[in-house]
């Protein structure tokens, strides 16, 4: 499957001697994007200016763009000022910054993103305004990062957001749920739905399961646990439908995809894979000859 490779605020007046909420978040911004630069091992210079000042009119696209470009720095500006740990600043930096990146880049290529009231205020029962649910979504795609001490995590994050707001076909709340598989699940997982959706591998592991097959190295007791787990959550199934009632009824060369599995898959793309983050699955599903 394509994707996979394996190789806004309000401002107070300002007064003397203090600064404007808008400022302070500014400010906060700009430390978070230098810490998550430093995370990312890539320069800061001109990037500051650009994610916290905004991009440039002819980078941003239609009025939708503008929409999300805002939001974004709206968010990020707001949580930055509400976090001040250091790992945190870093891992939410990372994630601002390569969605913002990804999300540049798409609209420069003409990328349309999702319907503009998704970018925009709601209003609910008795007048009661709520914010968007793309500010909502990114809000807990930050929290994820900053809970993520599996830091590895943060790619898939930071992808998982820009690919969900440029697809309308993809409720919110289906969405906050695939955010909530994404934090609580370990990166090992993780990579084990990107393995198993894209497929590449699967015709060159074991073609069996494991009953009446002895003892298990201690590597496959662990990975076989997990993908146990993406069973039970009807993540991952039997491509023949066999029933998987526990880990000895896995075949690993028949697991497919299923359901919201297939969407998170879709989620973390797009990811470059070395055999560092995909050798486990190798190495625990070794043919049998």
């Amino acid at each position: 499957m394509d994707g996979i490779t394996f190789s806004a605020h309000r401002d107070k007046e300002e007064t003397k001697g203090h600064v404007s909420e808008k400022d302070g978040n500014d400010s906060a911004l700009q430390n978070m994007i230098i810490s998550g630069s430093g995370a990312l091992g890539i320069a800061t210079g001109a990037a500051v200016g650009t994610l916290v000042a905004g991009p440039a009119g002819t980078l941003i696209g239609a009025a939708t763009g503008a929409l999300l470009q805002d939001g974004m720095k709206s968010v990020a500006g707001d949580i930055a000022s509400r976090f001040t740990a250091e790992t945190e600043r870093e891992r939410m930096g990372a994630v601002y910054i390569l969605a913002q990146s990804q999300v540049v880049q798409r609209l420069n290529d003409g990328k349309k993103p999702r319907s503009a009231s998704f970018f925009r205020p709601r209003e609910r029962k008795k007048g009661k305004i709520l914010r968007a649910e793309a500010e909502e979504l990114l809000e807990g795609t930050f929290l994820a990062a900053q809970n993520a001490f599996e830091e590895r995590k943060i790619e898939l994050l930071a992808n998982f957001y820009t690919n969900v707001v440029f697809r309308d076909d993809l409720d919110s709340s289906h969405a906050a749920y695939i955010l909530s598989l994404l934090e609580s699940l370990t990166y090992r997982q993780l990579i084990s739905v990107v393995v198993i959706g894209n497929g590449t591998l699967m015709n060159a592991i074991r073609t069996r399961d494991f009953r009446g097959g002895g003892g298990l190295e201690p590597l496959q007791v662990g990975v076989l646990f997990e993908l146990y787990q993406l069973v039970k959550l009807d993540l991952v199934t039997d491509a023949d439908a066999s029933y998987i009632l526990g880990v000895a009824d896995i075949n690993p060369s028949r697991l497919r995809l299923q359901g919201t599995g297939t969407e998170l898959f879709k989620l973390m793309a797009p990811l470059a894979l070395d055999f560092d983050d995909y050798g486990y699955f190798v190495n625990a599903f070794q043919p049998i000859h």
